[in-house]
């Protein structure tokens, strides 16, 4: 029996928090009280915080509750939002322009995997406007009609992460703008806006 129960956890596979919990005290077995719960259940990390450049925080998808695009770029929560359409933009207008090296975007989380952003792009305002930049055709950057700067996009993962050269100088402002309507809502679970060291 001791042989038996060795090989059998050495197959079994386990996952924290489990997959399923039940919920309740009552079972569907006549009699039975149900008293047993995951003790991780419920509390598994929903997003990551970041402490993120001073901005403006905008969006024309509403957010569901509490869950605000505001309180997400403060790292107070994650921002949940009812269906994005085609058109619609996440922007972050820095109360003074900063120099950036990067941004991670995270979407979904673990509870709602699906809520992803897709066909969307992360495009930049420098704070001064050039068409002929080196670092554009360096890094194969768009410029586009507005003077913003496409220089990422979502996966199929639902992240958005990329570096930003430092040579297109301060920025003013950064959009997630968002291409395609989507089936389901959006959760952004991790904004990090990743600003130069200042000495």
């Amino acid at each position: 029996q001791k042989h038996c129960k060795k090989a059998k956890e050495n197959v079994w596979i386990h996952y924290k928090p489990s997959l399923f919990q039940h919920i309740g005290t009552h079972s569907s077995l006549k009699g039975k009280v149900q008293k047993l719960k995951d003790k991780q259940f419920g509390k598994v990390q929903l997003f990551f915080p970041h402490v993120n450049p001073p901005a403006k925080v905008e969006s024309n998808i509403k957010p569901y509750k509490s869950f605000t695009l505001q309180r997400a770029y403060k790292g107070e929560s994650y921002f949940w939002g009812l269906l994005p359409q085609q058109g619609d933009l996440l922007q972050f207008t820095f109360d003074t322009p900063v120099i950036l090296t990067g941004f991670l975007f995270r979407s979904g989380n673990v509870e709602h995997p699906s809520d992803r952003l897709y066909n969307t792009t992360v495009e930049i305002l420098p704070r001064i406007l050039t068409s002929n930049h080196e670092a554009l055709k360096k890094n194969g950057y768009k410029l586009l009609d507005d003077d913003f700067i496409v220089v990422g996009e979502f996966d199929d993962m639902g992240v958005a992460e990329g570096d930003i050269d430092v040579s297109l100088g301060e920025i003013q402002c950064l959009r997630l703008n968002v291409h395609s309507e989507s089936d389901n809502w959006a959760i952004l679970s991790e904004i990090h806006v990743k600003e130069a060291e200042t000495r």
